[in-house]
């Protein structure tokens, strides 16, 4: 039988005394992805010499032991730890937390990554509260909403959280954790061949020993790369042993947390919300036939275990579903699930333009429309009620028929998305529901605006120069989607500070925003205007002009540097300004007499303006727009 072996390659540097924080990494056929998590380790604002290394490997078939032994060997501060192989990544994580230094402990999937400014903040904010566990921001490859009702503030102490959000959300392991409160309370990962959850069991014995919660939401932290398939992503291919590990979880929850506690409530709150309403799908309904009696039977059995005073707390939407569940009208809950189908909201910008202030301002519309269509509606009175089909109006409760403050409770949220490491960002969005009758049906928009000032909009800090998605998270009746946010508009420009701002229509239709020319130039969006050029005439020299951009919006003063070029003579240099007296193009141009069309550069990328210059044998200038070809 293979022995568990522990590679410990010491060196004079690799003294564990000043170590802050243990990164613990489970690999099993390990590929080029390890790399780059090691990469964003090394990456870290944290000193180095803070932070170690551990590789836990389960037992690779490959060469992947070879890999982290050698790795152990060449790199500094990183240890090697080969286990038999168990099927599941609890027993690494564990094997690591046990072998760790650092006073704190990060669990990081092999092919993941850390933010670089992560592990410093989330370090000095447990120095500082005194925190055992930083639930610290995290961002998603395959999800923009990943989590952003979560990071919405920083909270010292998160149980001062006056909302429906348990403190340990998401509840997975890439958090900060203090490594002698999991020592000295015993909270390990269970371990076993295929233990579903096995964080959220984690979490659960976190909670039960009282480990006190931080939260921090204004630094990224975590990013979860999602690509392909993974353990976790197989959960769904056997719905009865999803089902069964999630009445485990049920049982855990009951068991492990005081009831009554707040704890207690959150904790199965997300769990029935998310997970078991979530669940009663029409996948669950359309099992083969010999296995939906024995499915049915532990999800109605499951449905006994909590109060149906939660269902009050519900979405009369979701409330209805969970109604048909507990009455075990499976059949009738599929026609619902039909009815529902495709629920999903999209969003479209009205109007969107650069304020005086330099934040871009967007105005959208959000519409619902479901499979079906529109939804299915009708006023009575000062109410709205769902119109459902006979055969169900019948047998779902009237009350939950009654939707009028569930459409009132509809948002759209915009979120700003970096492209180059996806963190997303929620903007402050304003916004009102309208219902209107329209050719005998009734159709519910939203209509919102947002303001979004890249100075502060990442919870106060400025944004990144780079590329920047514009997104709506919608929800209505408690069904959530977050979709890119469409647009038709021109580009808009602005110049703020001394740096560049380009609102524009993407390749896919959606809404995104360039700060610093990283894709989209000033002069690859803003028309110039020739028409409205001037010129100063020297009889020494080359003549002086501006070159007007009215259509960017200024705040401040902005200067760059750049040049033009007047095809075939060479590159001269110009300016790009603005200030009190709005946004040109500067500069003295040199040149034979002659016609030339204009090309500039103030972004790193030549655009040919829609300008000619004539230059007669003075010397002087005269722009003019092209004649068409």
């Amino acid at each position: 039988m293979k022995m568990e072996t522990f590679m410990n390659v010491s060196r004079d540097s690799d003294q564990t005394g000043d170590v802050r924080v243990s990164v613990v990494i489970p690999t099993y056929c390990s590929g080029p992805r390890l790399d780059e998590a090691l990469a964003s380790v090394d990456a870290q604002t944290l000193p180095a010499e803070q932070i170690e290394v551990l590789l836990a490997d389960d037992g690779s078939p490959d060469g992947t032991p070879e890999r982290v032994t050698e790795l152990a060997r060449s790199r500094p501060r990183t240890r090697a730890i080969l286990l038999e192989h168990s099927g599941w990544p609890s027993r690494p994580r564990n094997a690591g937390l046990e072998a760790a230094a650092g006073d704190y402990v990060v669990f990081m999937d092999h092919d993941d990554e850390l933010y670089p400014g992560g592990l410093e903040a989330a370090v000095a904010m447990a120095d500082r509260t005194g925190a055992d566990v930083v639930t610290a921001k995290e961002s998603r490859t395959d999800q923009p909403k990943w989590a952003l009702e979560v990071f919405t503030q920083n909270f010292d102490d998160a149980s001062e959280r006056d909302d429906d959000i348990h403190s340990l959300r998401p509840t997975n392991p890439h958090k900060l954790f203090r490594r002698s409160f999991l020592l000295e309370h015993g909270v390990r990962f269970p371990e076993g061949q295929r233990v579903m959850w096995e964080d959220v069991f984690f979490s659960i014995d976190l909670a039960a020993a009282g480990a006190r919660t931080a939260i921090l939401a204004d630094v990224p932290f975590y990013h979860w790369v999602r690509h392909g398939t993974t353990a976790s992503s197989t959960y769904t291919q056997d719905l009865a042993e999803w089902w069964r590990w999630l009445g485990a979880i049920l049982e855990a929850v009951d068991e492990r947390l005081e009831r009554g506690s707040k704890d207690h409530d959150l904790m199965l709150w997300h769990q029935y919300r998310n997970r078991m309403i979530t669940g009663v799908g029409e996948r669950l309904l359309r099992l083969p036939d010999s296995e939906r009696p024995s499915v049915l039977a532990r999800v109605a059995e499951m449905f006994t275990r909590v109060d149906p005073s939660m269902d009050e707390r519900l979405p009369r939407h979701l409330a209805a579903r969970a109604a048909l569940a507990r009455a075990g009208e499976w059949d009738l809950l599929l026609d619902l699930l039909a009815v529902d189908g495709g629920l999903v909201g999209t969003a479209e910008v009205t109007d969107v333009r650069w304020d005086a202030d330099g934040q871009l301002v967007v105005s959208f519309t959000t519409t619902w429309t479901t499979d079906a269509g529109g939804l299915a509606l009708r006023q009575e009175g000062d109410r709205v009620l769902r119109v459902l089909p006979e055969h169900l109006a019948g047998r779902v409760p009237a009350e939950l028929l009654d939707v009028t403050d569930d459409l009132a409770a509809a948002t759209t949220t915009l979120a700003v998305r970096s492209r180059d490491d996806a963190v997303t960002w929620e903007v402050p969005t304003e916004q009102r529901v309208e219902v209107t009758g329209e050719d005998g049906e009734l159709v519910v928009r939203l209509r919102g605006k947002a303001r979004i000032d890249p100075a502060t909009a990442a919870l106060g800090r400025p944004l990144a120069a780079g590329v920047w998605d514009l997104s709506a998270r919608a929800e209505l009746f408690g069904v959530l989607n977050h979709r890119p946010l469409r647009t038709a508009a021109p580009p808009r420009v602005a110049l703020v500070d001394g740096e560049s701002r380009v609102a524009y229509k993407n390749d896919s239709k959606g809404l995104t925003i360039d700060l610093g020319q990283t894709k989209r130039t000033v002069l690859g969006s803003a028309k110039v205007r020739p028409s409205a050029a001037t010129t100063e005439h020297r009889r020494f020299g080359a003549d002086g002009y501006r070159l007007p951009l009215p259509s960017v919006s200024v705040h401040g003063r902005t200067r760059i540097e750049g040049g033009v070029v007047l095809q075939p003579v060479d590159p001269q240099p110009a300016t790009l300004v603005a200030d009190g007296d709005g946004a040109r193009i500067e500069g003295d141009l040199d040149a034979p007499p002659g016609e030339y069309r204009i090309i500039g550069n103030f972004g790193g990328r030549d655009v040919e303006l829609d300008t000619v210059v004539r230059v007669d044998r003075g010397g002087r200038l005269t722009f003019t727009e092209p004649r068409p070809r």
